[in-house]
């Protein structure tokens, strides 16, 4: 019997040869375990909302101080002493009624006199009429010379200068006098006051701020994007951080035509306010304003927080059966927090709003 020895080549042979066999039945094993659970990955978590059908109103938001409509400085158009000060800083007054009083004694006299003047002025104008009149019979019955009847005429002319100067003279003595009573221009609120009682004024001395703010004005600066799309009478809102939840209506008053910053990015626009409180709302506020610049009626409605790539084309996640399916979208008008969906989606869809940037289209998910 032949015995056959193996060489220490062919041995080494056989221990390649089976180690390359062991190697390929794990890596086997190892593929079809991976198979295995990718076929059986966990859904995602995500959260949901159904596309709804509503009202939906887009806004532009920004910021301003409030001002009022009507801000007038009181000025004094005499000189002398305060004799009378009849109000207050918060002090409602009307159109006409009395500031401050200033020395009239004066003035008085003035016009005590102007009025006397007048008097003497008027008497001789009364009498140098009925002289022409006489002296025009006389010449009617040749009694007097032409030159008589002129001289008669003249100083009838005369008179009747004289009796208008006085009625100026009394004029501007009277108005000098009512002068000393300084009084507010508008119907408002007393804002500041300037001068105390004893103090020397002078023409053109501002005295108080009166300040009207039944209306007032916020001025914003929108930018142009945004401008396009307002109108004189957009309905506004107002909000002040002194006392957030209270709301005051408003509207777009004026849009200007010409940039008023550096940069050339941006316009002034002012909302006016009715301003039924005044005791809340006031000049010098810092002021939150919304304008509505569009409305849709029976809008499909989602959240913004459902949007994914907006810079390339707006998408969402829709699930359908457990699976996110990835829509693209075109959108309308927004408002805050809500976008309308003009196609793409229709109500009752699922739409993924949170979760989704875990996702892949046909990930599965799961929702409450």
């Amino acid at each position: 019997m032949k015995k056959y020895l193996l060489s220490k080549r062919t041995i080494s042979g056989i221990i390649v040869i089976t180690v390359i066999i062991i190697i390929a039945a794990i890596s086997s094993r190892n593929s079809t375990a991976t198979s295995n659970q990718t076929s059986t990955t966990a859904p995602v978590a995500v959260e949901v909302s159904p596309v709804v059908v509503s009202p939906l109103s887009e806004t532009i938001t920004a910021v301003g101080n409030v001002s009022a409509m009507t801000d007038a400085v009181v000025s004094s158009e005499t000189a002398g002493r305060v004799t009378r000060v009849a109000v207050k800083v918060g002090d409602h007054v009307k159109t006409g009624q009395m500031l401050f009083q200033i020395d009239d004694e004066l003035r008085a006299i003035a016009v005590e006199q102007a009025k006397a003047q007048l008097l003497a002025a008027e008497t001789n104008f009364t009498k140098s009429q009925k002289d022409y009149a006489r002296a025009q019979k006389l010449f009617a019955s040749k009694d007097i010379s032409d030159a008589e009847l002129e001289g008669n005429k003249l100083g009838m002319q005369a008179a009747e200068a004289q009796y208008k100067s006085a009625l100026v003279g009394l004029k501007l003595a009277q108005r000098q006098y009512d002068d000393t009573k300084i009084k507010s221009p508008i119907n408002g609120i007393v804002a500041s006051r300037r001068v105390d009682l004893g103090e020397m004024v002078s023409p053109g001395r501002d005295v108080a701020n009166v300040v009207d703010i039944s209306k007032v004005k916020v001025k914003l600066s929108i930018p142009e994007e945004q401008i396009g799309l307002l109108r004189v009478k957009q309905p506004a809102t107002l909000r002040i951080d002194s006392d957030p939840s209270t709301e005051f209506k408003g509207m777009v008053y004026t849009i200007g035509a010409k940039t008023e910053t550096p940069n050339g990015h941006s316009y002034p626009v002012e909302v006016i306010v009715e301003n039924k409180n005044v005791s809340v709302l006031k000049a010098g506020m810092f002021a939150r304003v919304s304008i509505q610049v569009r409305t849709a009626q029976n809008a499909l409605i989602i959240s913004k927080e459902s949007l994914m790539n907006e810079d390339t084309g707006p998408q969402v996640y829709v699930v359908e059966n457990n699976i996110a399916k990835l829509r693209s979208v075109k959108l309308g008008i927004r408002s805050a927090d809500k976008v309308q969906v003009i196609d793409g989606l229709k109500k009752g869809d699922l739409v993924i709003s949170f979760g989704q940037k875990k996702l892949k289209d046909g990930s599965p998910v799961q929702y409450k």
